[in-house]
């Protein structure tokens, strides 16, 4: 990479950096956001699969379940280290003492902003506090990694008098927490500098997000000398968020050529995890693990992914759990055509693919998304389509709400047969998934591995669901649907999942029983 040979002049960057999740403890602060225990059980062993190499479970004086399900995941014996969150005083400390973990990391705020208006506190009894609960921790047999919280709009010079402090007390790292996101780039380079020329212990930020510097400012931290970075999954946090774990360890990765333990091609699958435990949707354009990351629809992208997909992807979707997509659009161009009708076993004439294309074009200037079932209708319109048979085509959909759950009923036509399928759950999308599972079981070897579903910001906007259906040997079909209704374009998904699922012949695994 052309740039990395200047930049590798002015920095000595570090073979491996560190990385610090605080996806259960900020991100989990989260406005709306709350995880039950099983939940933050779930998403700990998942970081820990991930290879992050310290996870900080929570904080455990928030409540009796936040130390509850801190307690828990310290049963797991994960790879990772366990760490938790504490106030510079001895019940906190007490607290991650009792919970067993590896880790516990002090803060107390040095900015005159928080000594002023927060503390109530000068800044000599700061730097004694904090010496003497680091000193605490030690003598119990934790590591202590230090933050001095709002370290960004601090006095630098009083900054790295705590920071020294607080080494000859016995931390084992300093983190520098840019509180309200209010650092950039060269601030953050400038202080991580001037600390490291003071204190011999490993260096930690942790980056907010508010002015959309988040994962710029953690990355200029490394350039500087930090050893452990702070993030969170899906960029999750207070406010604006956190530094986003994903694009950190993606680009120090890809950009930097520096390593972390994180294991690349599993971080699409813990960011999905944590999308639906807490609710918070990953935005389409979102680098890395948002919906359009590797989508094209453009006809000269398109056309450079297919001849060589370093045209327009930086990395490989596959690289970091993700395939591929190609949308079909007003800005598609002939190739994206001639690839999707190939994919329903349809080959066009030059003159049928600028017919198809057209159609789309038109539909697009209306604002119509093109999705599966629309575009086998325009190739009906232009070409002979016999020898291309849906053979699943949905009836009637029927859904009855009770008090405490949701009644589901669904009538396909599957290969010419008339079934009925029923099922039960806490709310619509629970329910249809019940069948889901219940028909593939019958049909074929296959089950849902993944689904999303996105709802428009206005009931006269259509909704969109995506499922995909996975073999054992990690063989994927995806299916898309499109509709007023978010439970009938979920219901679409599934049944244009399943057509591809009976084309190509997967029935004979096993009967059609539905």
């Amino acid at each position: 990479m052309a740039w990395r040979s200047v930049i590798s002049r002015d920095y000595i960057l570090p073979e491996r950096v560190q990385i610090f999740d605080t996806t259960l403890r900020d991100g989990e602060q989260t406005p709306g956001v709350a995880l039950t225990k099983n939940a933050k059980v779930e998403i700990a062993r998942a970081l820990d699969e991930l290879g992050v190499d310290i996870i900080e479970a929570g904080f455990p004086t928030v409540s009796k379940g936040e130390e509850e399900a801190i307690k828990e995941i310290t049963k797991e014996r994960l790879n990772s280290k366990i760490c938790v969150l504490a106030r510079a005083n001895k019940l906190d400390i007490d607290k991650a003492i009792e919970c067993e973990v590896d880790w516990v990391h002090i803060f107390i705020a040095t900015s005159d902003i928080h000594l002023k208006h927060k503390l109530k506190m000068s800044r000599e009894e700061v730097i004694e506090k904090a010496a003497r609960m680091v000193e605490y921790a030690k003598d119990h047999g934790l590591i202590v990694h230090f933050s001095a919280e709002d370290s960004t709009r601090t006095d630098l010079e009083y900054l790295v008098t705590v920071f020294k402090e607080v080494e000859k007390a016995g931390a084992d790292s300093i983190d520098i927490p840019d509180t309200v996101g209010f650092a950039i780039p060269s601030a953050i380079k400038m202080i991580v500098s001037t600390v490291k020329k003071n204190v011999k212990i490993p260096i930690a930020v942790h980056c907010h997000d508010d002015m959309g510097l988040a994962v710029a400012n953690s990355l200029a931290a490394v350039e500087a000398g930090a050893e452990i970075i702070h993030g969170t999954i899906n960029g999750l946090g207070e406010r604006a968020g956190n530094a986003s774990l994903e694009e950190i360890v993606v680009a120090l990765h890809t950009l930097y050529g520096i390593q972390t333990n994180v294991k690349l091609e599993k971080i699409y699958r813990v960011s999905r995890l944590v999308e639906k435990l807490t609710g918070v949707m990953v935005p389409k354009n979102k680098a890395i693990v948002g919906e359009n990351a590797f989508s094209h629809e453009s006809g000269i992208h398109v056309h450079g992914v297919i001849s060589s997909p370093q045209t327009y992807e930086p990395i490989e979707p596959e690289s970091v759990g993700r395939k591929r997509k190609i949308i079909l659009g007003k800005h598609s161009g002939k190739h994206s055509v001639e690839k999707l009708a190939k994919q329903f076993g349809v080959r066009l004439s030059e003159e049928q693919i600028d017919k198809v294309l057209k159609e789309i074009k038109m539909r697009g200037d209306l604002g119509h998304k093109i999705n599966e079932n629309i575009f086998l209708e325009i190739l009906k319109n232009v070409v002979d389509l016999s020898n291309v048979d849906r053979k699943a085509e949905i009836q009637e959909v029927c859904l009855h709400t009770l008090k405490d759950r949701t009644i589901a009923l669904v009538h396909l036509n599957i290969m010419g047969e008339d079934y009925v399928l029923a099922g039960c759950g806490r709310n619509d999308i629970d329910a249809l998934v019940n069948i889901y599972d219940e028909c593939l079981d019958k049909i074929s070897k296959f089950n849902i591995s993944d689904y999303r579903i996105w709802l428009p910001p206005s009931p006269q906007m259509i909704s969109e669901s995506e499922i995909t259906l996975c073999r054992k040997n990690d063989e994927e079909v995806v299916g898309r649907g499109v509709h007023n209704s978010h439970s009938i374009a979920f219901v679409q998904a599934f049944v244009n999942a399943l057509n591809q699922l009976l084309e190509e012949g997967w029935e004979n695994d096993r009967n059609v029983r539905c």
